[in-house]
């Protein structure tokens, strides 16, 4: 199966010539941005927290920065797919994602202090990810965000692990929930439907989770030790 990056290389490649680039403004790369903050936020937290860890924490931020950057890579064909939908008043990508300057404040330790590792259960995202991808074949998207909204849940019982996990299936949820919307608005503006490009950067999304439940399993060890790590470095994502 094609990676992401391909996916979307192939898609913009065939779809930007078509475009009417005459007139756009008012346009963000929001996708990019999100990314480049994401990646500036956590190359300046990672010597933070190797000092406070002797230097374990270095395999985690190196994770989160390697998705980043890997990311950084797709992202900017899925803006300009944006782009005009933006320019007609459409704020899809934009409204779909969180600023990181939500981001909570660094915080050295947790005020819960530690905690046992045995208390750390990896998600059964095999599971998770089989579901999501049923609902999203069958474009049932708000029953595909009230299952991640269920996942997520289960997930806050116990707050200090499984982060990244949890921040994938928020904006999974925000996303699913948006898409609909969004597509309502581009056929209101005589627009080809943009339920495409909001099922393409879903599904990436989606296939997500296998990174993120590793980088969850490898800070689980600092965050049993009260290493905040990962868990306030992202921004929550809430219902639209």
């Amino acid at each position: 199966m094609k990676s992401f990056p391909v996916i979307l290389f192939s898609l913009a490649v065939f779809m930007i010539p078509a475009l009417s680039w005459a007139g756009l403004k008012d346009i963000r790369p929001c996708l990019s941005e999100h990314i480049h903050e994401a990646m500036v936020l956590n190359k300046e937290r990672k010597p933070l927290y190797m000092k406070l860890s002797n230097g374990k924490s270095k395999a985690v931020s190196d994770k989160l920065i390697w998705m980043e950057r890997k990311l950084s890579v797709a992202v900017p064909f899925a803006d300009a797919w944006a782009a005009p939908y933006q320019a007609a008043g459409i704020p899809i990508l934009c409204q779909d994602f969180i600023s990181m300057s939500e981001t909570p404040k660094f915080q050295a330790q947790n005020p819960e202090g530690t905690d046992s590792l045995h208390n750390y259960r990896r998600p059964d995202i095999a599971g998770m990810k089989s579901r999501l991808l049923e609902l999203y074949k069958a474009k049932a998207y708000m029953q595909l965000a009230e299952y991640a909204d269920k996942q997520i849940i289960d997930l806050d019982q116990k707050p200090r692990y499984n982060c990244m996990v949890k921040h994938i299936l928020e904006s999974v949820r925000r996303m699913a929930a948006l898409t609909p919307v969004h597509a309502q608005k581009s056929k209101a503006k005589n627009k080809v439907s943009s339920e495409f490009l909001s099922r393409t950067v879903l599904r990436s999304h989606i296939m997500l989770l296998d990174d993120s439940a590793e980088i969850d399993e490898v800070a689980a060890p600092l965050q049993a030790a009260g290493l905040p790590i990962v868990c306030r470095d992202v921004p929550y994502i809430p219902w639209p």
